[in-house]
Formats: C-alpha cells, sequence, structure tokens
C-alpha cells in the first residue's frame, strides 16, 4: 500500500493504555463492586479472637539419654508437632472445661499447632468468638499436653524397665554375675532415675492471654485482596473482550490495522445520523469543520502531484462512507472548485433520495450506453452529480467497463475535484478495478462499528493493486470539540503544508489554485 507517511507500531505500554481506556466502565465496576462485596462479607462474619500460648520442648528424648541414640532436630520438631496435635489431648481439654457444646471437634477445629521456626518452641493457637474463651482453650490445651506427655513418657520407661528386668531375670547366674547382667543392673537403674524426675518433655514457655482485638476478619486485608483482585479480574475480563469484540474502536487500533496516516476524523452526530448522508450541517459547526479540515489535509497531500479524482471505499456497510463522500464533495463545491459526484454503488445507492435526483438516468444507463453523459449528469447544492441509476444486472462488469475508464480520464480533465463514492470493498468487489484509475483512495471507517477482520482484509486488498492510499478517514469519532474534531491524526501528512506556504513566499501557486 502507498502513503506517504507509514505509522510506527505502538509499545506495548500504550497498547495496554489504549485498552484500558476502552475498557474504564469496566476497570472501574471490577475494581468497585469486588472491594465492596469482600467488605460486605467482612462485616457479616462473627469476630473471632485467637489466643497463643508456647510450649518449649526438652531438646532430647529419654531414648536419647538411655541409649544415646542420633538426634534429628527437625524430625524431633514435627513429632512434637504431631504429638501436641493428637486428638486426645483435645477430648482431655474438651472434658476438663466442660464447656455447654464444646465437643473435642470443636477443640481440634479451634486449636492450631505450630513450630516457630527451628526453635524448640511449639505454638497453640486457640480461636473461637469468645476472648476469654479462646484464652481458657489455648491454656487448657498446654496443660493438657504436659500431662499427656509427662504420663506418655512415664508409661515409656515402664515399658523400658519392665523388657529390661525381664531380661536381667531370664540371665543365668553366672551371666548375671558377669558384664552382661551388670549392664543390665545399671540400665534398670538409670530408668529408675528416668522415673523418679520424668515430668514430661515439654514445659508452658509462655501462658495465653486475652486477646483484646478479633485476629479475623481481617476487615482492611480483605478490602484490600478486594482491590487487587477486582483490578485482576477487570484487566482479565477486558483482554476476553477485547479477544470477543473485533470492532474498531479507537484511532490507535485504525492505525495499527491500516498501517496508513488517519487524513481526519468526523464527529460523532445525530444531525448526521438522523439526517442521513445529504443532510444540512450547521456551517459553523463541529461536522461542517471537520470536512472543511478533511478537505485541507486532501488538499496539501502532495503539492507536486496533484490529486484529482479520489475514490471513497470502506471496508463494510454502514461506515459512512456515502456521507462523507457527499460533504466533502461540499465542502470542495462552497470552496469554489468544480465537483463532480459519481455514485458508483450501483446494488446499493442511497444519496439519490436524498439530494431529490430522479432515477431515470444516472451511471447505470450511462455505462450502458443508454443516455449521454449531459443529460445523466445534474446539478445539486453547487455539486454535478452522476447519480446511481436505475440498479443494473451486472453493476461489477459495468464499473470494469471501458466506458468508466473513460468517463473517470474525461471527469479528471473537466473537473477540480472528482469525488467516487463506491460500494464496502471488503464487501463487493466493484470498486477494484477503479483503485488503478483515480489519483487517489480515501478508505472510511467507523469506530465501534467496523470489523477488524473486514478492515484486515481491505488492508491486504489494497496491498496487492498497489493503488495510491491516500489515508483513512475515521468516522463517529466521541471526542470533544476542541480536540481531533478540528485536527488530523498526529501522523497525517499535513506536514507538507508547510513546504506550501514556502513555495507560496516564494510566490508559486500550488498546482490546483493553477487549475
Amino acid at each position: 500500500m502507498q502513503s506517504q507517511v507509514t505509522p510506527h507500531e505502538r509499545p506495548a505500554f500504550e497498547r495496554g493504555l489504549a485498552i484500558a481506556r476502552r475498557n474504564y466502565l469496566l476497570l472501574l465496576l471490577c475494581a468497585i463492586t469486588v472491594p465492596i462485596a469482600a467488605l460486605v462479607y467482612s462485616l457479616a462474619q462473627t469476630p473471632q479472637y485467637t489466643a497463643s500460648a508456647d510450649l518449649l520442648f526438652g531438646a532430647r528424648s529419654f531414648e536419647s539419654e538411655l541409649f544415646g541414640t542420633d538426634f534429628d532436630p527437625e524430625r524431633e520438631a514435627a513429632t512434637n508437632v504431631k504429638l501436641v496435635s493428637v486428638d486426645q489431648v483435645a477430648a482431655r481439654t474438651a472434658s476438663t472445661l466442660d464447656q455447654p457444646g464444646l465437643t473435642t471437634k470443636d477443640v481440634s477445629n479451634q486449636v492450631t499447632v505450630s513450630s516457630e521456626g527451628e526453635s524448640d518452641l511449639i505454638a497453640v493457637d486457640a480461636t473461637n468468638e469468645d476472648p476469654q474463651l479462646a484464652t481458657q482453650i489455648a491454656n487448657e490445651f498446654t496443660r493438657q499436653y504436659i500431662d499427656f506427655s509427662r504420663e506418655n513418657e512415664q508409661a515409656k520407661i515402664r515399658r523400658a524397665k519392665a523388657g529390661v528386668q525381664a531380661t536381667l531375670d531370664n540371665l543365668p547366674p553366672s551371666e548375671r554375675l558377669g558384664p552382661t547382667g551388670q549392664n543390665l543392673e545399671q540400665q534398670v537403674r538409670r530408668l529408675n532415675a528416668l522415673a523418679a524426675v520424668q515430668t514430661g518433655d515439654a514445659e508452658v514457655a509462655q501462658p495465653a492471654t486475652v486477646p483484646t482485638s478479633p485476629s479475623s476478619p481481617k476487615t482492611v486485608r480483605n478490602v484490600g485482596l478486594g482491590i487487587l483482585v477486582g483490578l485482576m479480574l477487570g484487566a482479565g475480563l477486558a483482554l476476553l473482550r477485547e479477544q470477543l469484540d473485533r470492532r474498531l474502536r479507537d484511532l490507535d487500533e485504525v492505525e495499527d490495522v491500516f498501517r496508513i496516516p488517519i487524513l481526519g476524523t468526523i464527529p460523532e452526530s445525530d444531525t448526521i445520523q438522523e439526517g442521513g448522508p445529504g443532510a444540512e450541517l450547521p456551517p459553523t459547526g463541529a461536522e461542517s469543520e471537520a470536512f472543511r479540515m478533511l478537505r485541507t489535509n486532501l488538499r496539501y497531500f502532495n503539492v507536486d502531484v496533484p490529486v484529482t479524482s479520489l475514490l471513497i471505499t470502506s471496508a463494510a456497510p454502514q461506515d459512512g462512507k456515502t456521507t462523507i463522500s457527499w460533504n466533502l464533495a461540499r465542502a470542495e463545491a462552497q470552496a469554489g472548485q468544480r465537483v463532480l459526484f459519481i455514485e458508483a454503488d450501483l446494488r446499493r445507492p442511497s444519496l439519490t433520495a436524498q439530494v431529490d435526483i430522479p432515477q431515470e438516468s444516472g451511471l447505470s444507463l450511462l455505462l450502458a450506453g443508454v443516455t449521454e453523459r449531459n443529460g445523466a449528469i445534474v446539478s445539486r447544492q453547487g455539486i454535478d452529480v452522476l447519480s446511481a441509476g436505475p440498479p443494473p444486472p451486472n453493476p461489477a462488469e459495468l464499473i470494469e467497463s471501458r466506458m468508466m475508464s473513460d468517463l473517470l480520464r474525461w471527469a479528471s480533465e473537466e473537473y477540480d475535484r472528482v469525488i467516487v463514492d463506491t460500494p464496502p470493498s471488503a464487501v463487493v468487489s466493484d470498486a477494484v478495478p477503479l483503485f488503478s484509475q483515480v489519483g487517489g483512495v480515501v478508505l472510511i471507517t467507523r469506530l465501534g462499528q467496523s470489523p477488524r477482520e473486514a478492515a484486515e482484509k481491505l488492508r491486504d486488498q489494497i496491498d496487492h493493486t498497489g493503488a495510491l492510499v491516500l489515508g483513512i478517514v475515521v468516522n463517529g469519532v466521541r471526542t470533544p470539540p476542541d480536540s481531533d474534531y478540528y485536527r488530523a491524526s498526529s501522523t497525517t501528512p499535513l506536514a507538507i503544508s508547510a513546504q506550501t506556504l514556502e513555495r507560496r513566499a516564494e510566490g508559486a501557486t500550488p498546482p490546483e489554485d493553477r487549475a
């Protein structure tokens, strides 16, 4: 595709900002509703209080003391956590507290046991909606574990002593007096000593105190997570919407698809929507100014090679190409130019009824040789109009005929500006043969309506024709009147107008003025 300026591809950050701008309402909705839901959920929860007690375990078990076995701190800590978490301790705690409705399962569910790093401390956390009861559960649980541990250790010592004593009693008298018997007697004495001092392998390092503030719900944390989740959900939905909604939605996206400059933007207008292509526009309104700006951009597109004939097409129906074509022709006529408007959409012409042109003559009959040029061309609003005429059975063949080529050649010589309004080129191929027979091609797209696939198809179609594409006119831009309504895109070729000013300062006359 030929063009004066090739827009550069936007960085990923700018594309992300464009997506955020297009979906800001969705992002805002998710960023508000999810935190509010988290807040409501948190406020609806019953406050829970957590009391914490610490148990300190001995460094070595009685087996290590008695038999000198290896000591593994990590394994010992994991074992201690398992022991503290046994259901027997929960059952003894529930029985001792004798609280109405407090069962062994309740204690197991409300108590959490965890090791504190690599130390010998075990944290016992009890959570309940009553801070007093949470404190009682934590302290009673630790006491019951100490009793359970002491009883368990003493039982193990008794079993070990019984086994050693049985072995000693079964020795023959000769061996009992020998080294074997003496060693067993020494183990029995050590077990008796351990049994006398055994109080369990744990003690209370820090008793639980009554908590003054609830541990849950964590309202601030939940709302903060809600904001984060809301933003992530909004971003995900925005990306999903971008994938599912394939319409062109902003100027940057239009440039990304077509890779050609934007010549101008046409505002979203109730006057145009309600009045159709031939609607009368306020002369000082944003709409009229937009078409005057478009005319200026086209006038100075190339000051060395005048572009007399313009073919205007779009990717899809309802993009507003006929409206833009007609109003551009009016802007040219108001500037004193001799303009010929050719309605080359022979399939679904939309201008004839708007400007009160009879269908008894027109382009279709002219190309078919039924009528002459003088009889087919009528004047409306200072513009010579060659309407589509009656719908022919073979519109593509007529547009591609030699008669059409001769008509364009004649029109370019007789008029200052020839504007050819054609069908959507991505839908039907009628306009394609004319791409190389006009001075330049202008593409029309409408924000929020033109499908991306149709735009890409039109871009590829024009790439293969080698036509001179002057740029894109973006229709339906919802922008304040003091911004894009009155100026073209940053990539518009209006920078050439500076050369025009220099040429005029030197006394040169632009080719169009010479005409």
